[in-house]
This record gives C-alpha cells, structure tokens and sequence, in this order.
C-alpha cells in the first residue's frame, strides 16, 4: 500500500469530479425508467462515467467544464455537501431501531 497526499488543487478536482458524477448520476436515474434499480442501475451508469472525459480533465480544465455547465465551484460543492450530508440522515433513519 501506497500512502498519496492529494495537493491542494487535486483535492478540489477530486471534489468537483464527486460534485459533478452526482449530477450525472441524478440525470441518469431520472432518464433511465428500467427494471434496474439501486445499485444494478448504478453499475451501468458507474460504467459510462468512469469512461467519461472528466477524469482526464485537470483543475484548470474541470473549472472551465463547471462553467460551461452555468454552475460555480461553489454551487457544485454544496450540492456535493447536501448530497452526504442527506445520505448520512438516511443512513442513520434507516439503521435506527425504534423501541416500543
């Protein structure tokens, strides 16, 4: 094992590139009515997005795509933020047990 310690600039690539396959993501499921659901829909989508052009992109490059996607840096990472941070509560509702 390897230890990495992302540079400044890496890790805000690494944060938009999250904030932005969450977009992705939502539009997909929006867009793919199927009989997959939940995780066997997400391994089709996993599959496009890992090929997608975004992971070759540098931080210069994915400010620019941000842009031309109308949004900001800053918007991104709060859709980012909202995205755990309600990922969290669900996970947290969903693993209480509620006595009687």
């Amino acid at each position: 094992m390897t230890i990495n310690i992302l540079t400044k600039s890496e890790k805000e690539a690494s944060n938009l590139r999250d904030a932005i396959r969450i977009l992705a993501w939502s539009q997909f499921k929006a867009e793919n009515d199927t009989d997959l659901k939940g995780l066997d829909l997400y391994e089709v989508f996993k599959r496009d997005w890992e090929g997608y052009k975004i992971h070759t992109m540098v931080l210069p490059e994915i400010h620019k795509f941000v842009a031309d996607l109308g949004y900001t840096t800053e918007e991104l990472i709060q859709i980012r933020t909202e995205y755990y941070a309600n990922k969290k509560e669900y996970n947290n509702n969903s693993n209480r047990t509620d006595e009687f």
